[in-house]
């Protein structure tokens, strides 16, 4: 939650009204409060969290996470957009990646951009290997017709990125020899994606095909180098 304090008061009103109890609207104190904590409750550690956010695609978990570093690093940020922006400074200080913006930490603001080749450099960075790496899940190639393979000679961890005509794929491959590639993958029909009207945008004809030919055309790629650099 992004005021969790608000949250919660608010949610207690709620209870509280149901009992026949009317209360003020909750407002967030100006300091620590003191008092008896009746029940405490820890949250998982920081890296499931994460992994649980890319597995699930939870925006709002991305979100928060992205708020919180910001302002863990020092910077109050006043919105998604300044927050999005300290972020990118931080990829170009951290990762070496060029001309990136970020608009949000979901990737859902259509005014993010990030290159191919960049979003390879942060990944390749080993501030990202390690801790990165580690969380992502498998992705299973596809074969001719979209099937999962069943067997197959190499490892792939990435992430998925899905909107309408829209498909991204980034991550690592384990080869059969054992080395590693670094790759990112961005397909998209922008022209069809505008074509959308507001009514469309929900269950758009043709995306759910269309993200299944994308799939499939990020699998041969990934086929073909480690065919050429497999070796």
């Amino acid at each position: 939650m992004r005021q969790p304090e608000i949250h919660a008061g608010d949610v207690f009103q709620t209870l509280a009204r149901a009992q026949g109890l009317a209360l003020p609207e909750p407002q967030k104190a100006a300091g620590a409060i003191s008092g008896t904590a009746i029940v405490t409750h820890q949250s998982p550690p920081l890296t499931a969290i994460l992994r649980d956010m890319l597995r699930y695609s939870t925006n709002l978990t991305a979100e928060v996470v992205g708020l919180s570093a910001t302002r863990a690093g020092g910077v109050e940020a006043t919105d998604l957009a300044a927050s999005g922006a300290q972020m990118a400074d931080w990829a170009r200080a951290r990762l070496g990646v060029g001309d990136v913006r970020f608009a949000d930490h979901s990737g859902l603001g259509d005014r993010s951009r990030i290159a191919a080749q960049d979003m390879v450099q942060a990944l390749a960075q080993p501030l990202a290997q390690g801790p990165l790496r580690a969380i992502l899940r498998p992705f299973s190639l596809r074969d001719e017709v979209g099937r999962a393979r069943k067997q197959t000679l190499v490892k792939v961890n990435a992430k998925t990125g899905t909107l309408n005509f829209v498909s991204g794929l980034a991550g690592y491959v384990t080869m059969p020899s054992g080395a590693d590639l670094v790759f990112a993958i961005f397909v998209a029909d922008l022209n069809r994606r505008d074509m959308l009207t507001l009514q469309d945008r929900e269950r758009p004809p043709g995306g759910r095909a269309w993200v299944g030919r994308a799939r499939t055309l990020e699998s041969r790629l990934i086929e073909r180098w480690v065919a050429v650099y497999g070796t």
